[in-house]
């Protein structure tokens, strides 16, 4: 079993789309992740253009942002516990 859990993702279907997933780590409080794949960066790229990004959010960050809106209320209580871990 992973130490993740997908809290929301998008699949791309082509045409200048992003795939992306929200997601956090079961033994880790007070953040969630956000993966960005294709994404134009001045990182690490990959051969085809593009690379994946993953940035750490703090959870009021995340929520700021809207992202909790994407997940179902009783996932994001559980990404918000503060006590797991």
């Amino acid at each position: 079993m992973g130490t993740t859990s997908t809290l929301a993702f998008h699949q791309s279907t082509g045409a200048g789309e992003l795939s992306w997933r929200l997601y956090e780590e079961l033994f880790e409080a007070g953040a969630v992740y956000l993966e960005l794949d294709g994404v134009k960066v001045e990182l690490r790229t990959r051969e085809q253009g593009g690379a994946d990004v993953v940035i750490r959010l703090p959870i009021e960050t995340a929520r700021q942002l809207g992202l909790h809106t994407s997940v179902p209320p009783e996932q994001w209580e559980r990404a918000c516990d503060s006590n797991k871990g």
